[in-house]
């Protein structure tokens, strides 16, 4: 029995680290996969797990039901873990329409909390069913423990390196919670008719509830989170987009095969065709459409792209040009080990809405000169918001550029700050007028984005929701 037990254990660990990882993928479709959202899954997964060893503990006084206690908590733990993507599909999508914070933790307490307080629960279980006397209760509770971790760290890779990428969190969830579940009938060989019913209309609602459109050429989920690349046709114009977590990252009109996005149409006009072949590095690849734009124009283009799956989908489905190199890399990474020098530097390194603040710290703008050849100028994408709170991130991006010695100018072709796009124009020479400059002032700030203190994620959080619920409820009819 002992070892029974123990092969409980490691089901019982896996299934923690894979509701705890599936669960903020999930939310990343409304809330996207910021430090703030992770720190509230990984807060709530230890609030769950401190609750549930309190309440097993508890339990585990009673030693003749102890047996039928572990059952009961296992079973539970596998109904709500069936349940996490039907929360997310029917809940998640209504709380967001709170503010920001309130809306992140009620949203993740839905997804997560019951299920881990349910898994917590089974270690002091498991340790008391396992422990004679006193003498051998340290070596089984070090034993339980360190067999539950072992079970989460191979779920972590299971699930982070092969399971997400290939099935989904769908599927994931439901593989799991199906182990769990065979696992505890087969150890405790206990069985309830009455666990039938909410099961089987779990799993019914879990298999009919996301039928993939027929519309859609590519669904997969991975570590940027759920990618998608479908047709639409509006009228008489038909268009192809690649979203990740929802949000549109490149738009295609399958007759001329080139960009509908207005942002493309701006950094078109901001930069003239070369002559003679010039060097241009696009960090954030998309479908590749910026890319192949640069080698029409005479450039000699090298795009970075953080995730293969777009990689694949920029080469099958959006014409990305052969001529493009392409590196498979995170463009920090890459530029910190690039020793060659660009003409043009295009920073799109937008997942879904948000920024990643490590790419553009002080000390990598610094370190970017070194790679800039007399006169390059650097082209950085970003979200609308310039003023007041909401548009602190920019502020401090604004003036973490100048402080690192660069001349900056902003360009846009709307005063919607809602649904705009800003294209910072960036270079260590003057600048002179350009085609759709704003001339809006910038709120002045002192602070200053740093490898020590990365101060976007912080402040463009409320940039960043902004932008996705007015994306998500107006231009996808979200309600």
């Amino acid at each position: 029995m002992k070892k029974r037990l123990l092969f409980l254990s490691i089901i019982e660990g896996a299934a923690v680290m894979a509701a705890e990882l599936c669960g903020a993928k999930l939310l990343a479709p409304i809330f996207g996969s910021s430090l703030y959202v992770w720190a509230t899954v990984m807060g709530i997964t230890l609030a769950a797990l401190a609750l549930g060893y309190f309440c097993g503990g508890y339990l585990s006084r009673n030693k003749q039901k102890e047996n039928v206690y572990l059952f009961y908590v296992l079973i539970a733990a596998s109904v709500f873990m069936f349940a996490m993507p039907i929360i997310s599909f029917y809940g998640v999508q209504r709380i967001s329409y709170l503010p920001f914070t309130p809306s992140v933790i009620a949203s993740t307490l839905s997804l997560l909390f019951l299920p881990v307080f349910f898994l917590g629960a089974t270690s002091p279980l498991f340790i008391s069913l396992q422990s004679k006397d006193q003498e051998t209760a340290g070596l089984v509770s070090g034993t339980v423990y360190a067999v539950s971790t072992l079970g989460g760290i191979v779920s972590t890779f299971l699930c982070g390196f092969y399971l997400i990428p290939v099935i989904g969190l769908n599927a994931c969830l439901f593989t799991f919670a199906t182990v769990l579940l065979v696992s505890t009938l087969m150890v405790l060989k206990l069985f309830k008719s009455t666990i039938i019913l909410p099961i089987a209309a779990l799993m019914y609602l879990n298999w009919t509830m996301h039928p993939l459109q027929k519309n859609s050429l590519m669904q997969t989920d991975g570590i940027l989170g759920h990618l998608e690349v479908k047709d639409i046709s509006t009228g008489l114009t038909k268009y192809r987009v690649l979203s990740i977590n929802a949000i549109v990252q490149t738009e295609m009109d399958l007759e001329t095969k080139h960009s509908m996005s207005a942002y493309i149409r701006i950094l078109d006009s901001l930069i003239p065709r070369s002559e003679t072949p010039k060097q241009a590095l696009v960090l954030g690849l998309g479908g590749g459409l910026t890319s192949n734009l640069l080698v029409e124009k005479n450039y000699q283009t090298e795009g970075v792209e953080f995730d293969q799956r777009i990689i694949e989908a920029g080469k099958q489905f959006f014409y990305l040009k052969d001529e493009v190199q392409i590196s498979c890399a995170d463009a920090r990474y890459f530029l910190n080990s690039c020793k060659k020098k660009y003409d043009v530097v295009l920073f799109d390194v937008f997942k879904a809405e948000e920024q990643p603040s490590h790419v553009l710290t002080y000390e990598s703008l610094i370190q970017l000169k070194s790679n800039l050849n007399a006169g390059a100028k650097i082209f950085i994408n970003w979200h609308g918001y310039l003023h007041e709170e909401i548009g602190k991130g920019t502020q401090i991006l604004y003036h973490t550029l100048k402080k690192s010695g660069y001349k900056v100018k902003l360009c846009s072709d709307s005063n919607l700050e809602d649904s705009r796009n800003i294209i910072m124009v960036v270079s260590l020479d003057s600048l002179s007028s350009l085609p759709f400059e704003l001339n809006e002032a910038i709120t002045q700030t002192n602070l200053v984005n740093t490898d020590d203190l990365p101060l976007m994620e912080k402040y463009n959080a409320l940039a960043n929701k902004t932008w996705r619920l007015h994306y998500l409820r107006y231009y996808q009819g979200l309600n």
